[in-house]
């Protein structure tokens, strides 16, 4: 299953046509976050 899984990402990755669509939805479907926080985890790195 796992496989199955990484191997359908894999797949889809290049999928050009789709990348504004699915990022569109992953960034509404995304609570907001503090900035503080944005800048906490960029300084951990």
């Amino acid at each position: 299953r796992y496989l199955a899984e990484f191997e359908y990402r894999f797949n889809r990755r290049f999928k050009l046509d789709a990348i504004v669509p699915r990022l569109v939805r992953a960034s509404v479907q995304t609570p907001p976050m503090p900035g503080r926080l944005l800048k906490l985890a960029e300084t951990s790195w």
